[in-house]
């Protein structure tokens, strides 16, 4: 065999082998590799969250992944699932629509079954949809609203009864009162005539008391009260007068108040008088007293 010849072939087969190589990359890095058993198809009502690539897990290991999401009408949409090759469908296989986390990734649970006979070719499985926090956080919030209803129903029920036994005791007392026999407004006659008779006493003892007298002796006061007070003015004139003719100087207090040079004797004979009795205290026998017979 030709030298060149030997080197198109051994080119030309490793150019193969790396075809082969691709391809087979290309299908395990996209979830369907060489060996695997056949898709299996299912049918949900809904596919929430769920999409292109989702883990499909059997007995919690994820064992495959979901390779294409198709609408068909409401209430179906139809997924196909790459299942890893170790895992045999059986006729009686199933696969439920689960969501994990508290965001809620879509998940889908796949039970291969236990059937002797294998799952058919091109058989649709129909899927179920488990119920997640989401729709268990609904119900819960449904039955918060049935338990705060229930409690809204039992308050207005107690308020009720409270406005009911509220209005029965008010009846109770407009029925006292409006007694007229044995009620409080029995004694109301009663009562009336008392404040009647109080005031026809009261008006005798007027009378008898001479108002008209008092009432002249009053005024007849006044009238004298008005004479004094017209006295003590007149009084109060004459004093003021005085008083101004006392700091005018005028008459006998008017120059003892306002003349300074009689201020001064006078406080000089009183000195010298203070002065004589004291030297009268000390030298007793110095004024001699003479006495004539005649």
């Amino acid at each position: 065999m030709d030298l060149h010849y030997k080197q198109e072939v051994t080119v030309g087969a490793l150019v193969l082998v790396g075809v082969g190589l691709f391809v087979a990359g290309t299908m395990w890095l996209g979830g369907s590799g060489l060996g695997r058993s056949p898709n299996v198809s299912v049918s949900f009502p809904d596919a929430g969250t769920l999409k292109r690539g989702s883990p499909v897990k059997v007995s919690g290991v994820t064992l495959g992944n979901v390779a294409d999401i198709t609408y068909q009408s409401y209430g179906k949409v139809l997924v196909r699932l790459d299942l890893d090759e170790q895992i045999a469908p059986r006729k009686d296989a199933s696969a439920t629509l689960a969501t994990i986390g508290l965001v809620a990734d879509a998940v889908v649970k796949f039970n291969p079954g236990t059937s002797a006979e294998p799952l058919p070719e091109g058989t649709v499985i129909d899927g179920t949809v488990e119920r997640g926090l989401m729709d268990m956080g609904g119900e819960l919030g449904g039955s918060a609203k049935e338990v705060m209803a229930g409690l809204q129903a039992i308050e207005f029920k107690r308020l009720s009864e409270n406005l009911n036994k509220t209005l029965q005791s008010f009846q109770h007392i407009a029925a006292i009162y409006s007694n007229t026999r044995t009620g409080p407004l029995s004694q109301l006659p009663a009562t009336m005539e008392g404040i009647q008779r109080v005031g026809a006493r009261l008006d005798s003892v007027l009378a008898a008391a001479q108002l008209d007298k008092a009432s002249r002796t009053a005024d007849s006061l006044l009238q004298t009260l008005t004479a004094l007070s017209t006295d003590a003015k007149s009084t109060l004139g004459q004093i003021d007068q005085m008083l101004a003719r006392v700091n005018r100087g005028e008459g006998s207090l008017g120059k003892l108040a306002s003349d300074t040079l009689l201020y001064q004797n006078a406080q000089k004979l009183l000195k010298s008088l203070q002065d004589f009795v004291d030297d009268l205290k000390k030298n007793p026998g110095k004024i001699g007293i003479t006495v004539r017979v005649f």
